[in-house]
């Protein structure tokens, strides 16, 4: 069921749709409600009972049930699918196992991993955001989460601030590309002109996501990670004094961005 309700939520709705629409048609009206609108034929009664609201109670109830049997569906699944690629980066099962249960067991650590969960919580079923938070999991069982409680609760802030994609931008800084630049401004080394498109091009043709509508989606990405200084695009020159310089730009993590890295790798 996890993996369905992560990998394919578009298809258990669509169960859980079913289910709802045969719940729905069992809502109906008594053979003495039915007699009361045939005898009284008022306009009043007629409109009411096309509305359906005779049983609107029952509607209601029907609804709610079936919202709260599916937002727990889907809780469970998430924190079953966040475990399981957790264990699965695992390279002894029973340390995971031990480690864990060291976080579950520790008010601090107890606090860490309930975080983790409202995270999970408050997004859509996501694949992507799950794999990342098991390693985000990973790296605090690792640590002295007692003494670091600080730290992870920041960076578990950060983390909570960016898409699943920008995340996934940030953790694949090794692949950011470095471009020569011809006409551009800068300021103590930092590139204050627009370099955006020419990184997009350059990273999307390396991804091979050449479609446009990927390429926005790496934009937006990336203006989410510019907004939240984690990223700065930096003017770079080689050559010897000797010749003339080339003027290059490359994306680099800032101090906050390299924290944040440490989570997600």
């Amino acid at each position: 069921m996890s993996e369905i309700v992560i990998m394919n939520p578009d298809l258990y709705f669509y169960t859980q749709q079913k289910s709802l629409e045969q719940r729905l048609e069992k809502v109906s009206l008594s053979e003495e409600e039915e007699s009361s609108i045939v005898a009284s034929k008022t306009i009043k009664t007629v409109r009411d009972k096309a509305l359906g609201l005779f049983k609107i109670g029952d509607i209601v109830n029907t609804l709610i049930n079936w919202n709260d049997e599916v937002d727990k569906d889907i809780k469970e699944a998430k924190k079953e699918f966040l475990l399981t690629l957790y264990f699965n980066k695992q390279d002894q099962i029973e340390e995971g196992l031990n480690g864990l249960k060291n976080l579950l067991t520790n008010p601090t650590g107890n606090t860490l991993f309930n975080k983790i969960l409202r995270i999970l919580d408050n997004s859509t079923p996501d694949l992507e955001l799950t794999e990342h938070l098991a390693k985000v999991l990973k790296h605090i069982v690792e640590t002295d989460f007692n003494s670091l409680f600080e730290d992870h609760k920041y960076a578990l802030n950060q983390i909570e601030m960016l898409t699943p994609q920008a995340l996934t931008i940030l953790s694949d800084n090794q692949n950011w590309p470095t471009w020569r630049m011809q006409s551009f401004s800068s300021n103590s080394g930092k590139i204050t002109s627009d370099w955006m498109p020419e990184f997009v091009n350059l990273y999307s043709a390396k991804k091979n996501m050449i479609e446009n509508s990927m390429k926005a989606k790496i934009s937006h990405s990336m203006n989410d990670l510019i907004k939240n200084r984690y990223i700065e695009a930096l003017h770079l020159t080689y050559g010897p004094p000797s010749e003339k310089h080339e003027n290059f730009a490359r994306v680099e993590l800032t101090q906050i961005g390299r924290i944040i890295l440490k989570y997600i790798v």
